[in-house]
């Protein structure tokens, strides 16, 4: 199965992608560095910690889930 990132690297919108990775659930790969700023929020597993977190387009980054 294609991760939905790779779908919409490829043009795919968003909902399609989905359906095509659907499993019932999301995967996130486990542990990446914090992705630049950007226009749109990001939401990641943060490579320094583990934790899920979500960062936005002003630079503010929150923890959803703490994998402690």
């Amino acid at each position: 199965m294609r991760r939905v990132a790779e779908l919409l690297d490829q043009g795919v919108d968003l909902p399609t992608a989905l359906r095509l990775a659907d499993r019932g659930y999301i995967e996130l790969p486990d542990g990446i560095t914090a992705p630049a700023t950007g226009s749109k929020a990001r939401i990641y597993v943060d490579t320094a910690d583990g934790d899920l977190k979500v960062k936005f387009s002003d630079g503010t980054v929150t923890v959803i889930a703490a994998d402690t």
